[in-house]
């Protein structure tokens, strides 16, 4: 007799942790998460920036000494080592009655418990005109983009350009030397006259008088103008005023003053200094909101802390323990250490270390502080994915006794309900049975002279983002109607969810019907059913209907002898993700990916209508080559392809070199390495044989109109787009497709 299945308690508590920010901090949040996987925890991680900097490593990396990848952490492989979800967005606010944290490009994300790493800006709104005229150094990323415009005035000037660094601080100091070192080693340092200009009475004012002396010595001897005591008032286009009313000729100010909070976070309702900073105790959660913790620079200590990043590095084990231990044990006080090494560069491999009245310098203080630096990083770049991401500890824990089946997996009536009150579902006159009759079955009304298209597609996430998987996936699914030139009409969605407790479902269910519902809207088509069920983990699949002309549909078996081949998107997401689960893929190659995965396929397939084309088909699973070998064999025709013309993504060739690929890419090969010549399908040919999602367009169109319609592509949303190949007579029985470079 067999047994019944055990059901799991799905009311098993799950804490929804979220971190906001990538900070130093919340990478050992991340780490101690990767070790121990606390299971009853869902740690989901918001960042506006996916590589985040080391401050301790900054001044060596504008000064050449270290690359992006020596002086940033990159938070996807640590998440993924985390079992964390990251979501890449800027919060911008939170509502704490609704337990929301508010986010500038993607809907509001819940938590149960919160916690702020955010960092802090140099302050602009006091002084007219930085905010328009003046560089802040952070964010880092926006700085360097700075930097490197100024560099390139440099280049292009005969004349001297005198940069200003307001700021006479540690981080003030650093960046002028090391950018003066970078100026240097490229032939520029005559090109640029450097001013430091510091309000306090002496640079360095927080240090021992040795270390002041060492570095005026430093500047005097690099011919850098030092202004004490006196501050900045006013930031024009070519100069700074300070308070006694003289003027300094400035073509590019750098700002490293003071640091300010983010104004969104005094407006928030948790209790702030009057600086603006969250207020903590020494637990470093918000003395307003028990369920919110904070560290680094966004946090007001009882006790004043320098905004350094040697305190947030410190913080970072206390929080772990305080967001991630057991909740029957007591929280863990944070005590900072009253005094502390700091290691200060002079641009080159030299630097000057102090500890209170002590300081030493030299070229081997640098080296000491290279591997000391080194020794931290290494800590967050080698977690990997691996074993530890196998592990189903978490919320999933909680669920770990056998599942129903059959109709006892389907998601709860209220997790339904729930998810679906919130959104804006539109109507239609066309659809006489929707999402809003709650009817089992979905009826439209087809318009006499118009064919009925249809399509289905269904796969497992990509991504742990449920609305950018959501957006991602019905564009992928919209594809196929976009191929034939219909217009899409609505569609019926199948999710499934992970195990979770039920708030947490709906959560996620309701941001994977936004991203479903943006995307149909975006495309004129609504949502008119579905179904909704458990699984291991997030898959989401449409049926899509669309409505067109006969005469006007756009097919696989219309190309011609002599047509131009147009692919309106890059290859490469197989690999990509391929590599992104092993956390062997940089979070900018994923982030590019993302971006062209969210481009429609609508515009360029009219855009391709209009102009005369025929032939199409969309390229995903089986990869560009699979996908044209469909097209000749049912047009009777051969083909070539210029391997070197088609457009990849960032990242792609470099790993298809490495070995990596997608596990459906042999197969891929397999099916047509036959019909390839030459025989030989590696090297640059392997992008052909890669899968994509929400890949791009492959259209045949008449050679004489294939420029104007790629000058049209630029334009209407496929800006890579590019011709890569002709259509060629067949030569025999089989379909060929030839390489060349």
């Amino acid at each position: 007799m067999s047994r019944s299945p055990r059901v799991a308690d799905t009311s098993a508590p799950v804490l929804d942790l979220v971190l906001v920010g990538g900070g130093h901090a919340h990478v050992e949040v991340l780490r101690q998460a990767a070790m121990t996987r606390t299971r009853g925890v869902r740690l989901t991680v918001i960042a506006r920036e996916l590589e985040t900097p080391y401050s301790g490593m900054l001044p060596g990396l504008l000064a050449g000494h270290y690359t992006q990848g020596d002086a940033h952490i990159d938070l996807r492989p640590l998440c993924q080592a985390a079992g964390a979800r990251l979501f890449h967005a800027e919060a911008i606010g939170l509502d704490l009655s609704a337990q929301r944290v508010l986010c500038d490009r993607r809907p509001p994300v819940a938590f149960e418990r919160l916690s702020l790493d955010i960092g802090s800006r140099p302050q602009t709104a006091d002084v007219p005109g930085a905010d328009r005229y003046a560089l802040p150094i952070k964010p880092v990323s926006a700085f360097r983009r700075g930097w490197d415009e100024i560099e390139a005035r440099l280049h292009a000037s005969d004349r001297p350009l005198h940069v200003t660094v307001v700021g006479g601080g540690a981080g003030g100091v650093e960046l002028t030397l090391a950018l003066q070192h970078r100026l240097a080693k490229a032939g520029l340092d005559t090109r640029a006259a450097f001013t430091l200009v510091s309000k306090t009475d002496s640079i360095l004012p927080t240090h021992p008088p040795r270390v002041r002396n060492a570095f005026a010595g430093v500047l005097d001897a690099r011919g850098v103008t030092i202004v004490t005591g006196r501050a900045v008032v006013e930031v024009r286009p070519d100069s700074v005023m300070l308070e006694d009313g003289a003027t300094l000729a400035s073509d590019a100010t750098l700002w490293v003053v003071e640091a300010g909070a983010p104004d969104w976070l005094r407006e928030s309702g948790l209790a702030t200094d009057e600086r603006g900073f969250m207020k903590v105790n020494r637990y470093l959660q918000s003395v307003s909101h028990a369920d919110v913790f904070g560290a680094g620079d966004v946090i007001a200590f009882p006790e004043p802390l320098a905004k350094a990043g040697v305190f947030a590095v410190r913080e970072g084990p206390v929080l772990a323990r305080n967001l991630l231990g057991p909740p029957d044990k007591p929280l863990k006080a944070y005590r900072p250490q009253r005094r502390f090494l700091t290691l200060i560069s002079t641009g080159n491999k030299h630097a000057v270390g102090a500890r209170g009245a002590l300081s030493v310098r030299g070229d081997w203080v640098w080296r000491w502080k290279n591997r000391i630096d080194r020794r931290w990083m290494r800590m967050y770049q080698a977690l990997r994915p691996g074993a530890m991401a196998m592990d189903k500890s978490g919320p999933v824990a909680a669920m770990e006794a056998m599942r129903c089946a059959g109709c006892g997996a389907k998601i709860g009536a209220d997790v339904l309900r729930g998810a679906l009150e919130s959104l804006d579902i539109p109507a239609r006159e066309d659809v006489l049975l929707g999402v809003r009759e709650a009817e089992d079955a979905s009826a439209i009304a087809v318009p006499a002279g118009l064919a009925l298209v249809q399509s289905v597609d269904f796969f497992r996430a990509l991504i742990d983002d449920p609305w950018l998987f959501g957006r991602i996936a019905t564009l992928h699914c919209l594809s196929d109607l976009f191929a034939t030139g219909a217009a899409p009409h609505s569609a019926l969605m199948t999710a499934l969810l992970p195990h979770a407790p039920p708030h947490l479902q709906r959560h996620d269910l309701q941001a994977l019907l936004e991203g479903v519902l943006k995307e149909l809207a975006h495309a004129g088509a609504t949502l008119i059913g579905g179904h909704t069920g458990e699984g291991m983990e997030l898959s989401l699949g449409l049926t899509v209907n669309g409505l067109a002309d006969p005469a006007n549909l756009l097919r696989k078996g219309a190309l011609r002898a002599g047509d131009a081949l147009i692919l309106t998107k890059p290859l490469g997401t197989g690999v990509l993700f391929a590599a992104d689960m092993r956390g062997k893929a940089r979070a900018p190659w994923i982030e590019a990916a993302l971006v062209s995965m969210l481009r429609s396929n609508g515009p360029p397939a009219e855009a391709a209508r209009k102009a005369g084309a025929v032939a199409c088909t969309d390229i995903t699973g089986f990869g560009l080559a699979g996908h044209l070998l469909e097209m000749l064999r049912a047009s009777g025709v051969d083909a070539e392809i210029a391997v070197d013309a088609v457009p990849a993504l960032p990242g792609a060739r470099h790993l298809l070199g490495r070995g990596i690929e997608s596990t459906m890419a042999p197969a891929n090969r397999a099916s047509g390495g036959s019909l390839i010549l030459p025989a030989s399908t590696g090297g640059p040919a392997g992008l052909l044989f890669d899968p994509q999602t929400s890949g791009g367009l492959l259209i045949g169109i008449a050679a004489d109109k294939a420029p104007a319609l790629i000058d049209i592509l630029h334009r209407e949303g496929a800006p890579e787009a590019a011709i890569i190949g002709r259509v060629l007579p067949r030569a025999g029985g089989a379909p060929l497709l030839a390489l060349t470079t």
